[in-house]
């Protein structure tokens, strides 16, 4: 119905206003029916498994106090996830820890300190894999998240600083503080698993298993001297059998590959820059020669072949089942530890570029040993994109490496750290050679080559002789 105004015995139309204007002085403001608005349709949440807590594919929320989520529900665990602030500052302070305990290593170098420095690491890996899965799954701007995992950022600070004590023998702060933090863990997973009943099947048996794990090392203060030790493997199998509980179909919780190898590479990267921050520690305290310079330039040249080795072979891909995870994740582990051991290896190496003797058994194995345990795990690592005879050449590289220790009693560092770098360098190249060999599929029955040009890889098809009719001559 159209609204008309009468003006001087005139009917007009008054023309469209873009917003109301108050009516003139003395006027009465002209009807108007208000519009309808239009009918939204009703929205409806995507199906969500109970138990599975909100998912966020982006992942924009403000901090409050609520309950855990589970990221990887409703299909987002195939979601392209990049490692947060959080989980970096997370991933500093544990490569920090990794650090402190290499450097305890090259201070005292014997062959019993680098078996305690084994049992060291372990724990130390293995309490950043457990939280990275965490983080994995249920990592949130909620306010509880946010603020325990600066508390075990705090805490890695302490576990860091009593690590070379530990590594000489003095093992009661190191306990203590792996101790609170194994508590701390048990009550991330307790809360998720108070609020999420999907990951009560396996978050019941983490308790269990990790808790048992704790008990043991709270234990260990009990027993003095090396005995503690006993009981520190006792406690790692026990975690290692409640991390084989993801492998149960009934217990599994999705996780995000690309995210998880993500975190393990930058990992990886953060550790090689602590080693080549301990290179430059040891050339600093030495006057500058041609045999320091040759020994620093391979050096550093083998860090980034090991950095490479890394980069050809890791492949997210292939992480598509639980076993295949699991498998990475447990080789990660020595090839992280022979990164370590092998810095405090060449740190020894730089310091003793000048001297005329050898260098010792024990910086001997953690240098060309931990570089031949980071190859030989590397080459069994899952990927899709590695062929078998790239791997037994990456095998043989990491033999090739392991020989060193012996002919390390024999030949100074200033000749050996340069031809562990050529080793690297031509097993790399042999790995890229063959890579870059293209495997020929077998020839099909119905494939026929282009007219004029031969297909590769098969024999060229005869001509068919057609009859000359009578009375022609052939061509």
């Amino acid at each position: 119905m159209r609204v008309t105004e009468v003006s001087h015995g005139c009917t007009t139309t008054p023309a469209p206003r873009l917003s109301p204007a108050p009516p003139p002085s003395g006027g009465v403001p002209p009807r108007s029916r208000p519009r309808p608005r239009p009918s939204a349709a009703p929205h409806r949440p995507h199906p969500r498994p109970a138990g599975a807590g909100r998912a966020h594919p982006g992942h924009r929320v403000t901090a409050r106090l609520g309950r855990p989520t589970l990221r990887t529900a409703d299909g987002h665990s195939h979601d392209e996830r990049r490692a947060s602030w959080l989980e970096l500052f997370f991933d500093l302070t544990f490569a920090g820890a990794v650090g402190q305990l290499a450097g305890a290593l090259q201070d005292h170098p014997a062959l019993t300190t680098l078996a305690r420095f084994v049992l060291l690491f372990t724990p130390i890996w293995w309490l950043w894999v457990q939280l990275t899965f965490y983080a994995d799954r249920h990592e949130s701007e909620d306010a509880t998240h946010r603020a325990s995992f600066l508390a075990v950022i705090l805490l890695c600070l302490g576990l860091a600083a009593s690590a070379p004590r530990a590594l000489s023998g003095s093992t009661t702060s190191f306990v203590i503080a792996f101790a609170v933090l194994r508590g701390l863990q048990l009550l991330l997973y307790a809360r998720a698993r108070h609020h999420l009943p999907a990951t009560r099947p396996l978050y019941n048996c983490y308790l269990i298993c990790f808790g048992a794990g704790g008990t043991l090392w709270l234990s260990s203060l009990a027993v003095p001297g090396s005995a503690r030790y006993s009981f520190w493997i006792a406690a790692l199998l026990a975690d290692a059998t409640g991390a084989l509980a993801m492998l149960r179909p009934r217990r599994r919780v999705p996780v995000n590959p690309a995210h998880l190898a993500d975190r393990f590479q930058l990992f990886v990267l953060i550790v090689l820059g602590e080693s080549v921050a301990r290179l430059i520690s040891a050339a600093a305290s030495r006057p500058w020669s041609l045999p320091l310079a040759i020994v620093l330039a391979a050096a550093l040249i083998t860090l980034a072949a090991l950095w490479w080795a890394w980069l050809t072979t890791a492949d997210r891909r292939a992480l598509g089942t639980q076993p295949t995870i699991a498998r990475f994740t447990a080789l990660n582990l020595p090839m992280v530890a022979g990164i370590a051991a092998a810095s405090a290896g060449l740190h020894i190496a730089i310091l003793a570029a000048d001297g005329a003797t050898t260098i010792a058994a024990g910086p001997r194995a953690a240098l060309y040993g931990g570089v031949s345990v980071y190859l030989f795990a590397s080459a069994l690592l899952p990927a899709r994109k590695k062929t078998p005879t790239a791997s037994t050449t990456r095998i043989a590289t990491a033999l090739a490496a392991m020989g060193l220790v012996f002919m390390g009693a024999i030949v100074e560092p200033v000749y050996l750290v340069p031809a562990l770098t050529a080793v690297l360098a031509l097993g790399l190249w042999a790995e890229t050679r063959l890579r870059l060999v293209p495997v020929m599929p077998a020839p099909h029955p119905h494939d026929r080559p282009a007219p004029g040009l031969p297909a590769a890889g098969l024999h060229p098809v005869p001509a068919i002789i057609q009859p000359t009719p009578p009375g022609t001559a052939a061509i």
